[in-house]
């Protein structure tokens, strides 16, 4: 009896031996993230606020317009005046003055969709979009974006070249291709909110894509915040039952992995506050405080984990 127990004990530390060893051998065949697929990411995440901006963009030119209009007006006034009879101040500006008159994005903001959440991921292509200085016409907007999306197709192409090696599941690659050709034709259409939908659906494939490389960063990350936009775009497509259904899912994938998560318990309870306040600013339908809540739920991701445990 004692040399049965001995034989499936030794038995069972041999297969637990195998176990680790194969899983230490699948670690080390994993390959690195190649660096394409980061930038990739980020360029679709500046294009989302590109895309995003071109209203508030719309409404700046305008107000530009109204205000050069007037300027020229008064321009024109005080030339009927001789120069001896204008102040110092009419005669010449400073430029203190001059950058104050500047129409500037960033008073427009409130006509963007998921810009707010999109500047929370600190990203310095993104931060600066809503402090430059107007361009002459909206069509210059629209051809930038279409600039940056050859560039994703082209980083695209590169990164299916790495994938080439990778068992990464057919389907994953087909969803990401078809939302592409999707996201490029709605482009070509001005379409806006469809823009929106098809390159935050992009995020989530590079995710998927992740979980086939040694990554630092956990993605649970970049897929609550793919969720937290889709919730957005929801709300303000008036769906607010398909958009609360989203936030739960994502407050679940949290809650399940709060032994992990919760390792810093001040700043998992402030994700979870976070995320609790812009589930409530969907319920009451309100799109200006969703603005206010997203962000700052996105913030509280970014600080919660960086590493995978």
């Amino acid at each position: 009896m004692k040399k049965t127990v001995i034989i499936v004990l030794s038995l069972l530390l041999l297969l637990n031996g195998c176990t680790k060893t194969e899983q230490k051998k699948s670690e080390n065949t994993t390959p690195k993230e190649p660096e394409v697929l980061s930038t990739l990411q980020k360029d679709i995440l500046t294009l989302m606020a590109k895309i995003d901006l071109i209203p508030s963009v719309n409404k700046a030119l305008e107000e530009k317009k109204k205000l050069d209009q007037i300027a020229y007006q008064k321009e024109k006034e005080l030339s009927d005046v001789s120069n001896d009879r204008l102040s110092e101040k009419d005669r010449k500006k400073t430029e203190e003055e001059i950058e104050k008159e500047k129409v500037k994005i960033s008073s427009f903001i409130e006509n963007t969709n998921i810009y707010t959440a999109l500047k929370a991921e600190d990203i310095k292509e993104i931060n600066k979009l809503d402090q430059e200085d107007l361009k002459y016409k909206l069509e210059d907007y629209w051809l930038d974006i279409k600039k940056d999306l050859f560039n994703i197709h082209r980083e695209w192409n590169n990164l299916q070249a790495k994938m080439n090696e990778v068992p990464i599941e057919k389907e994953y690659i087909e969803n990401f291709e078809n939302n592409l050709n999707l996201l490029t034709t709605s482009i070509s259409n001005y379409d806006i909110f469809n823009s929106l939908i098809y390159s935050n659906n992009l995020t989530k494939y590079i995710s998927d894509f992740k979980n086939y490389f040694k990554t630092l960063k956990n993605n649970d990350i970049d897929k609550m915040k793919y969720s937290i936009r889709k919730a957005i775009l929801l709300a303000n497509m008036n769906n607010f039952d398909e958009s609360i259904k989203t936030l739960t899912n994502t407050s679940e994938i949290l809650n399940s992995k709060a032994d992990m998560y919760s390792k810093d318990k001040e700043k998992f309870l402030k994700l979870k506050f976070s995320l609790q306040d812009l589930k409530k600013s969907i319920e009451n339908k309100d799109l200006k405080l969703m603005k206010i809540k997203a962000p700052i739920a996105i913030e509280n991701i970014n600080q919660i984990i960086d590493k995978k445990e």
